[in-house]
């Protein structure tokens, strides 16, 4: 730091309260308070500066935080031939450095004074007097480490996952007491009654003697979920007692969503009885049962004289976006001569149709009523009450047109529902290779994870480079992702796009499989939003459109790629994006239903495991946008529970300098039924590239063409060297042992 005279000019004493409201525009600080603010403000101080001073030199250490008060600045980097080229002008209010309150990474730039200029300057150090360093954690602890993808895994093999031998069930008044312990449990709340039940009945009995462990913590595996019959349970986390559970409380729900290590010890405090229950039975139950009751509810549309026009794939829709309505005994569901614009199904319980006050029918399970609705709003004919408690299905008009348009325009064309085939697909042929294995040389690591790493290597022959991801068959096995892994080279196969990496070749041997990959050597998104803290508009909007053409190719063949993350997206040479890591793609029609993905991104529909289509590419699309933008996920939270929780029911909180349309488009990725997200409702891809945002610009008449065809220039254009550069990419701990692998005469490899 420092300026031609030697320094700058410093005046304490800010007034708090007028900091205080500067802040709240920054949006690195925009999370905090005023009132948190205000004391911040207290901490800054006055300098100023000469024409020509420098306030700050890329690669000096990052020492604090500058509010621009009076006067201009030119913010310019080093080019790889080492020349000045200027990328921004500050002016009053803008501010630079903020990221130097994290931590003392050297300056990504130098800001030069061209006028003469007054700042505000917070130090680090002050700033962490105020809040300590665990504050700056925050917002921003998700992003110091990568975040790994979870699964519940897949069962492959067909095994019969079943109680013990011998193990009491559940009955009669057992049932009605677990429902009560689990009614407000995130995994059980948005079950339908009967689904509950079922899953219920599939539960044992277990017994625990005094100070015997039930869960231990740091156990991998954990897969059962428990309810307390009787007695009392010590929650210990590093052997420190934190609470205690009793009768009719429920404890391991993360069990029933994926793998991940037990977060705390049980322990039988006194002799005690639970109900357990297995994460493939609980998963496989919902699974059974949800589409049991979806097919009945699409079979049963077809015999709806008004709906029976509808394709299989059409009435599969309506079924799925069908909503459950209790009504009791005597209650009105809607008065004759009102407008009508909801169509119904009676599940449980029957209805009286009143006309002119004279009862003219009684409608039973299975009948339907209110129709006409779906194709006009006209006045009800007569009056609906419930006759006793009453279950019914129902779907309103504007529902109807958002997923299919206007019955009355599919009754008369005909037309097709939007199924994801709107992209046009890329039929030229995909580049592919016959490389030799043994022809392969390392060059040296470009990331690891859970199963195995990627690696940079060498065509001795052509001299041309690869990136090889091996995976490990033991760890495979281990983790049920037999499936997951078939599927990610089968999709990957299919795929040919400029922003998805591409599959050239695959090998394996006897305890790995080999993806010979397209190479991109600019590095992962995540370490540039990491390093920039977050993302101004344009630069988001540029990578959130190239994720969007993805998605766009991806759906035309029905593939869900269902792991969207900065982490995911590798950035080449040009600039522009390479999606990587296909691991949890699919190709499907209609519904599927495998937890994977990484928490912070899920949706809702995943976590609720009700089965899940493409509207969950949109939900992340969402995530990423506000993430981008804001440096943090919507739904954030150290403990992983409580991001699920946060996903199924928290209301999202924007920052104050999200524009009005970044707030809409996001609101609108990020509608938790599905049915109504954008990318779903009638018209797809083509509707979220039409939302403001986007189009603003992109919605020119080549704009998106353009973008597709790499004409525009990207907000960033990485330093590579050549085609054998590593350094965009963090070094990474020496390689463990590959774990043997030895068939058990399934060979579930055999295919790869």
């Amino acid at each position: 730091m420092g300026n031609k005279s030697g320094k700058p000019k410093i005046q304490k004493g800010v007034s708090n309260a007028e900091m205080g409201a500067r802040l709240k525009q920054v949006p690195l600080l925009s999370k905090y308070t005023v009132e948190d603010l205000d004391v911040i403000g207290g901490q800054f101080t006055v300098k100023t500066y000469k024409k020509g001073d420098k306030i700050m030199k890329q690669g000096d250490e990052g020492d604090g935080f500058y509010i621009i008060d009076k006067g201009e600045v030119q913010v310019s980097t080093k080019n790889s031939e080492g020349k000045e080229q200027q990328i921004a002008v500050l002016k009053d209010s803008d501010y630079v450095g903020e990221a130097a309150l994290l931590s003392n990474k050297a300056r990504g730039a130098t800001v030069t004074c061209t006028t003469k200029v007054s700042t505000y300057f917070l130090s680090r150090a002050d700033f962490q007097k105020v809040f300590g360093a665990k504050a700056l954690n925050v917002q921003f602890a998700k992003r110091v480490a990568k975040r790994a993808a979870v699964t519940a895994g897949t069962n492959v093999h067909g095994t019969k996952f079943k109680a013990p031998d011998g193990a009491k069930k559940p009955s009669g008044d057992i049932v009605s007491k677990i429902k009560e312990a689990v009614k407000d449990n995130l995994l059980f709340t948005g079950l339908d009654d009967d689904v509950k039940t079922k899953v219920i009945a599939e539960m044992w009995l277990e017994d625990y003697a005094a100070g015997k462990d039930c869960i231990t913590q740091g156990a991998k595996g954990g897969e059962l979920f428990y309810v307390v019959e009787e007695g009392k349970f010590t929650i210990l986390v590093e052997n420190k007692e934190v609470t205690t559970m009793s009768e009719g409380t429920c404890f391991g729900e993360l069990a029933l969503l994926h793998n991940a290590p037990r977060a705390a010890t049980v322990r039988a405090e006194t002799d005690s009885k639970v109900w357990a229950i297995h994460r493939h039975i609980f998963r496989s139950t919902v699974e059974s049962v949800t589409t049991g009751q979806l097919n009945k509810y699409s079979e049963f549309l077809l015999s709806v004289d008004l709906l029976s026009p509808l394709s299989h794939a059409e009435r599969a829709e309506i079924a799925g976006a069908l909503e459950q309505k209790d009504v009791k005994a005597g209650s009105v569901i809607f008065e004759q001569g009102v407008e009508g614009s909801t169509f119904y199904i009676v599940q449980k319980g029957a209805v009286t149709i009143e006309k002119d006050g004279e009862k003219v029918a009684t409608l039973k399970a299975g009948q339907y009523f209110g129709e006409r609705a779906l194709q006009t709003k006209e006045n009800r004919a007569a009056k609906a009450v419930a006759e006793k408690d009453t279950t019914l299905l129902l779907i309103d008009k504007t529902t109807f047109d958002n997923l299919l348009g206007p019955l009355e325009s599919i009754l008369s064309q005909k037309i097709e529902s939007y199924a994801g085939h709107n992209a046009t697909k890329d039929q030229s042929e995909r580049k592919t290779t016959d490389i030799p294995f043994e022809q392969l040389e390392i060059l040296g690591t470009l990331g690891k994870g859970s199963f195995g790493h990627v690696q940079l290597v060498k065509d001795k022959k052509s001299n041309a480079t690869f990136a090889l991801k091996g995976v490990s068959k033991s760890m495979i096995v281990e983790t049920g992702q037999e499936g997951h892994i078939m599927s990610e080279k089968n999709v990957m196969a299919m795929l040919k796009h400029p922003f998805l990496i591409n599959l050239f070749q695959t090998y394996k041997n006897q305890d790995q499989l080999f993806f010979l990959l397209e190479p991109a050597l600019g590095g992962e998104l995540f370490t540039y939003l990491r390093a920039q803290t977050l993302f101004v508009e344009d630069s988001a909007r540029f990578y959130a459109a190239c994720v969007l053409l993805s998605f766009e190719y991806m759906h035309s063949f029905d593939i869900l790629y269902r792991d969207l993350k900065p982490e995911n997206i590798l950035i080449d040479r040009t600039g522009y994006i390479k999606i990587t890591d296909f691991g949890f793609a699919k190709q499907i029609t209609g519904r599927t239903w495998t937890l994977c993905g990484t928490p912070d991104y899920l949706a809702p529909e995943i976590v609720a495991g009700k089965g899940h289509g493409k509207g969950v590419d949109w939900w992340t699309l969402g995530i990423l946008i506000f993430e981008m933008l804001a440096s943090y996920p919507p739904f954030f939270d150290d403990d992983t529970m409580k991001t699920y929780r946060k996903i199924m029911t928290r209301e999202i909180d924007f920052p104050d300098h999200f524009s009005k349309s970044a707030v809409s488009l996001c609101r609108k990725l990020l509608y938790r039924k599905p049915t109504r997200r954008l990318g779903v409702v009638k018209g797809g891809a083509a509707l979220v590239k039409a939302h403001a945002w986007f189009s603003n610009s992109y919605g020119s008449k080549d704009g998106w063409k353009q973008l597709l065809n790499k004409e525009l220039k990207a907000p960033f254009i990485p330093k590579i060297a050549d085609d054998f550069d590593l350094t965009n990419f963090e070094e990474c701990e020496e390689d463990e042992p590959i774990m043997p692998y030895e068939d058990d005469g399934s060979n579930p490899f055999e295919d790869f």
